[in-house]
């Protein structure tokens, strides 16, 4: 009878350990989607740094030719001005040579003036002074001409100079603001930079994770299919091995691997922790910069626009703008993917320390009767109660595991309060072998109680990582891996799929 008993036992884990392969391989495609969609983003924000690199060429394109148009205009303005004091210069020749001329006809006009005509002067000279007259008359419409020809000219130079300088000013103000957008867009390349460099980070420490929660899958589904072993030998085993030595060695060799386990759980947390933070102060440190750089640009924007007024720069201008606008929402979306990836590996943490906490507490409170087919770490791990040492917990141990418990529970529970009742309970546990049985009945029903709390938390973070499979009972990191993973998949689960089979 005690050996007919595991026989009818094998054929019930069969669908729940296929249910499980077929969770493990959905979540697996999953992380792998979400993996593409990352590195998708990753390549369009590298072609935003190409075009960024572009924008620098041509701006510095421009500032070559802004170089040869000062150089051209500085030229010409010493060349105006030298034209300038020699057209002064003769002005002033021409007004001294006037007023001259002027004081001559003056005093000749005060000596014809003063001089009493008398008749004893003879008509030559009066025909002498009258031709003298008309010469100087002649020679100063002359020189009033020339003044007129000089003054138009003197006016024309002088708007042609208003106009060089408008557009040397008009030059300058584009220069400035050509000057403004590259250190705007220098600061988007640097922030841009800086979020690839923490994408990075995040995604070395994701796979450090999936490394280690890989080797405890692997782990695990040893002691699934030695269990199966056990379970299928029965009682001749028992029979067979010796009552101490396999058992302690066993035992030891499991706390090692458990106590290496939480030493690299405890320092990928750390290094998970010292992460979020550099990467919250550097998004704290941009923000603030990126807010400090628009507060400044947008003060001279409105100045040059309120004093120019063109119409085509103001246009060009909020086009501009608008693209800024878009570039910052882009970096706000890709910091709020980053944040969301931060909470998802805390959460990841949290889960399996809990989970490996219960797994190195469990087997001395579960006897081998509690075996379930991978619904969680501590069921299985309480399920080597066959060989192992038999220990009671005390009430210091038993005060501070209700108290972890009240702790994942509360925080877990505010996310998935009402997505929790509405999934069906866990599958129910097969009723107790005998033959395998170091326990009494009380603490078999012990151990199945803590075990439903356990797979019940485990379906609560199923559903916080992955949502579109939070449907689906029970443990998902048991299981295999999909062709292209780079875990191995161990040959355990392959020969106890046939022979379940």
């Amino acid at each position: 009878m005690p050996a007919a008993l595991p026989s009818a036992a094998g054929p019930q884990l069969t669908p729940d350990a296929f249910a499980i392969v077929e969770r493990a391989q959905q979540m697996v495609e999953m992380l792998s989607e979400e993996n593409h969609v990352l590195r998708q983003e990753l390549e369009g924000y590298y072609e935003k740094a190409d075009k960024l690199q572009k924008f620098e060429i041509e701006i510095q394109r421009i500032s070559e030719a802004y170089e040869g148009l000062v150089k051209t205009t500085t030229k010409r303005e010493s060349l105006d001005k030298a034209m300038r004091n020699k057209l002064e210069g003769e002005i002033r020749r021409l007004h001294d040579f006037n007023r001259d001329l002027r004081e001559r006809l003056e005093t000749a006009n005060r000596q014809l003036a003063s001089r009493d005509f008398d008749g004893h002067e003879d008509k030559s000279t009066e025909g002498l002074y009258v031709t003298q007259n008309k010469e100087h008359l002649k020679e100063k419409e002359k020189l009033e001409m020339e003044l007129a020809a000089m003054r138009s000219t003197n006016e024309d130079q002088r708007r042609h100079i208003e106009i060089l300088d408008q557009a040397l000013n008009n030059a300058q103000a584009k220069v400035i603001k050509l000057e403004e957008e590259l250190r705007r867009k220098q600061a988007y390349v640097e922030k841009v930079e800086k979020l690839q460099q923490a994408l990075t980070q995040l995604q070395a420490a994701c796979e450090k994770r999936e490394q280690m929660e890989r080797r405890l899958r692997t782990r695990l589904e040893r002691e699934l299919d030695s269990l199966r072993m056990q379970q299928r030998q029965g009682s001749y085993q028992a029979n067979s091995l010796p009552e101490h030595n396999a058992p302690a060695l066993m035992e030891l060799v499991r706390e090692k691997e458990e106590r290496i386990l939480a030493l690299e759980a405890d320092m990928t947390k750390w290094e998970q922790k010292y992460l979020e933070e550099s990467t919250i102060r550097h998004f704290a440190m941009n923000a603030a910069a990126t807010a400090a750089t628009e507060r400044d640009a947008s003060a001279p924007s409105h100045s040059r626009n309120g004093s120019y007024g063109e119409s085509a720069l103001e246009v060009r201008g909020w086009q501009e703008e608008e693209e800024i606008v878009q570039a910052n929402r882009r970096c706000q979306d890709m910091e709020y993917t980053i944040k969301n990836l931060h909470a998802k590996i805390i959460e990841k943490d949290a889960m399996i320390k809990v989970l490996q906490q219960r797994s190195r507490k469990d087997p001395g409170k579960v006897d081998s009767a509690s075996l379930r087919p991978a619904r969680s770490v501590p069921s299985i791990a309480a399920a080597t109660g066959t060989h192992s040492r038999q220990t009671s917990l005390t009430s210091n141990q038993i005060a501070e595991e209700k108290k972890e418990e009240k702790i994942w529970k509360g925080s877990i529970g505010l996310l998935l309060g009402k997505e929790h009742h509405d999934h069906p309970p866990g599958p129910s546990l097969p009723p107790p072998l005998p033959s395998l049985s170091c326990t009494p009945v009380p603490a078999a029903s012990h151990a199945k109680t803590g075990s439903k709390d356990n797979s019940t938390q485990t379906d609560k973070s199923a559903e916080l990582f992955w949502p579109a499979t939070a449907s689906f009972p029970g443990r998902g990191r048991l299981g295999t891996t999909p062709t292209h993973s780079p875990a191995p998949r161990p040959p355990g689960d392959t020969a106890s799929g046939r022979e379940t089979g």
